[in-house]
């Protein structure tokens, strides 16, 4: 049989456009099948309410980076970015406020007014973190080693206790062990896509999602020009320069398997396509429960997939604002700044963040949800009429099955507690409110296919990272069924936007030839 591509990519998300290009640029026949009518996935740009252009789901560009657009030859200024200064907004519910800035002493002054050590550590845990990071970085465009591995490649140097430390330890006991103060500690606790900073792994996940270099051959992390989907629209615009062939609203049904070999895919329309190679850019459950044939894959291996955590979900909530919030703990002078509110995030206690996972691991959404709220219009103002701006929250959690009830029934609830939250902490804020819509985890996956709106594809717990990510022994993009490789966020390095997935399922594709 002739196949009618070398390869054949099941949708156009941001990695499985970045696999597809570096596969046609090696001189492979390459097409990607995409069942909406736009590219991106979950990396997307639209019109929600007329005039105003939201990053639907995705919000923040850390990637694809230099070494990718690089490469793939994506011109300097096909993604703009702007870095948010500051970076993060912290209120408190007690009236005070925490800054991130991009200046490590700005910000340190900002801590010296909690605590004057916890202000020198700051700098401590810089280092830390900095070290972490760069084994991070170290991995990142490479097929997932082995805890060994990384023992052999760092015993005996300074970055030894700080491979222990993420393969052992939380980020919250970590964090622990530099400061003292709790605002300043729940500053630095993240566990998006964990549960909780005390979790062990916690640390590692941290440190991954955070080590991709910035968007763009100059490598700047922030807030792009024309939301997330002009990500999208430059990766998919370098694929097609190097002969790939993008075709939307195309939806494949399944995998056609042949003698226990991906051999093509079957769409909606009952057409068959053929490849020499079939890559799946979907989340591991949806393709091996979903999308390849029952029989095709041993009982065991379906069973482990079942099992795996996608218990993270998310939420977006999405409006149109007719003014500026303010918000109680902002200082004086940066009162009607909108930059200076462009990320906010709702975190005040370790508590707080307990209390919000532990709804969701009881099938409930997060009654106070964590939450890291944008205002991209503070530097983009053309993305909404003047006057206007848009905002979004994304919120944390939202649990893949709910213990009672529907989404379509939650929704109006969840809604009005997101609203009421942040009205908590910038009373007035309901009055700016001239249109919102909230996206649920089923919402999420009805829009991109991702399996309970988690969207990383899979938790980023510590069973389920480096050599574990999706399975061991099936961490490298190859899978139990010949013919069939994965490239989505469910494999190392990470979720995010960062491309890196795609770009190591293309190496590890074509080293197998």
């Amino acid at each position: 049989m002739i196949a009618d591509f070398d390869v054949i990519v099941i949708g156009a998300g941001h990695n499985g456009l970045v696999c597809a290009a570096y596969l046609a640029k090696a001189g492979l026949s390459v097409c990607v099948l995409e069942r909406s009518h736009r590219v991106g996935g979950a990396c997307i740009t639209e019109e929600l309410y007329p005039g105003c252009q939201f990053s639907t789901f995705a919000y923040n560009a850390n990637g694809p980076g230099p070494k990718i657009c690089r490469d793939l030859e994506i011109p300097a200024d096909a993604i703009k970015v702007t870095p948010a200064n500051p970076s993060m907004f912290n209120p408190f519910p007690n009236g005070e406020h925490i800054f991130l800035w991009s200046d490590a002493d700005k910000t340190a002054a900002e801590l010296r007014r909690f605590n004057a050590q916890d202000a020198d550590a700051f700098y401590r845990y810089g280092d830390f973190m900095s070290k972490a990071k760069q084994i991070a970085k170290d991995m990142f465009y490479r097929s997932p080693p082995s805890v060994r591995q990384l023992e052999e490649r760092y015993l005996g140097t300074e970055f030894e206790p700080v491979l222990q430390a993420m393969l052992n330890r939380s980020l919250w006991s970590v964090i622990e062990e530099h400061f003292s103060d709790e605002h300043i500690k729940c500053v630095f606790a993240r566990a998006d896509d964990v549960g909780s900073p005390t979790n062990v792994g916690s640390l590692l996940a941290e440190v991954v999602e955070s080590a991709n270099d910035g968007v763009g051959v100059d490598g700047i992390a922030g807030i792009p020009s024309g939301g997330m989907g002009a990500v999208s629209a430059a990766l998919a615009k370098a694929a097609e320069r190097f002969g790939v062939e993008i075709h939307r609203e195309s939806a494949v049904r399944s995998v056609v398997v042949e003698n226990g070999v991906a051999v093509g895919v079957r769409l909606s329309d009952d057409r068959v396509l053929t490849g020499k190679h079939i890559v799946s850019n979907a989340d591991p459950k949806r393709t091996f429960l979903n999308l390849v044939p029952a029989d095709a894959l041993d009982v065991e291996f379906r069973a482990k997939v079942a099992a795996l955590k996608t218990r993270a979900g998310n939420m977006k909530f999405h409006a149109v604002l007719s003014g500026v919030p303010e918000f109680t703990a902002m200082p004086s002078e940066f009162r009607g700044d909108a930059k200076a509110i462009a990320g906010v995030r709702i975190a005040p206690t370790l508590q707080y963040i307990d209390a919000a996972w532990q709804d969701c691991l009881k099938g409930i959404p997060s009654r106070e949800p964590v939450m890291s709220l944008q205002l991209p219009t503070a530097y983009w103002p053309e993305l909404a009429p003047e006057g206007k701006h848009i905002f979004g929250a994304w919120i944390r959690y939202g649990p893949g099955e709910l213990a009672q009830g529907t989404w379509d029934e939650w929704r109006p609830r969840v809604a009005e507690s997101v609203i009421s939250a942040i009205e908590s902490y910038a009373p007035g804020f309901r009055d700016l409110i001239e249109w919102h819509r909230l996206y649920t985890p089923a919402d999420i996956q009805r829009e991109t296919g991702i399996t309970h709106g988690t969207i990383r594809h899979l938790d980023m717990t510590i069973d389920q990272m480096l050599h574990r990510r999706p399975l061991p022994p099936w961490s490298s993009y190859a899978t139990p069924l010949n013919g069939l490789w994965l490239c989505g966020s469910g494999t190392h390095p990470c979720g995010s936007v960062t491309g890196a997935p795609g770009h190591n399922a293309a190496h590890a594709i074509l080293e197998s030839l």
